[in-house]
């Protein structure tokens, strides 16, 4: 009678623990979730900050040997002088700014469908453009919180064509 009792209470911690554990993974699981979708979104925006920088560091940067018009460098460069780590960069770069052209053209045919073109405007005008958001909502005439939210709500949009799945902010 005293073992029965005893694997009851055994049976009823084991319950109570193993519940425990359960709602403690799911907790995890869900923030690691929410935390991916995250650093998905954190690093559109700063993708998005960084567009003219990116723009311009493929325009400049010199990773080949033809590309240099510098005596000096003729001087102590070989035959195919190049500079693997810039080519390696610039190839990264390229295929992100390929990425976020390729969604930003995808988003402008959404707003343009939807009616709500002055939205992906007011985001690329001040992504794209570099436009302060004052300047912005001069030009498109509207409440001065407005580009900011049309911002991030584009941002958000871009953040699952680039990342996919991690980019949706509730699933």
């Amino acid at each position: 009678m005293q073992n029965e009792k005893k694997n009851e209470e055994t049976a009823v911690v084991l319950k109570a623990v193993t519940g425990a554990v359960k709602k403690a993974v799911s907790e995890a699981m869900t923030e690691q979730k929410r935390q991916e979708r995250q650093k998905a979104l954190y690093n559109t925006r700063k993708l998005m900050e960084s567009y003219i920088e990116m723009q311009t560091f493929l325009h400049n940067a010199i990773s080949e040997e033809r590309e240099v018009q510098n005596t000096a460098f003729f001087v102590f460069g070989g035959e195919n002088a190049k500079l693997d780590s810039i080519r390696k960069s610039k190839m990264k770069t390229a295929m992100m700014i390929a990425n976020i052209d390729r969604a930003m053209e995808e988003l402008k045919r959404e707003h343009e469908q939807k009616g709500t073109a002055y939205k992906f405007e007011a985001f690329r005008m001040h992504y794209v453009d570099g436009i302060a958001y004052e300047e912005i909502t001069e030009t498109l005439n509207c409440g001065k919180n407005s580009p900011s939210a049309w911002s991030k709500l584009i941002l958000k949009q871009m953040s699952v064509k680039l990342f996919g799945i991690n980019g949706i902010d509730r699933f």
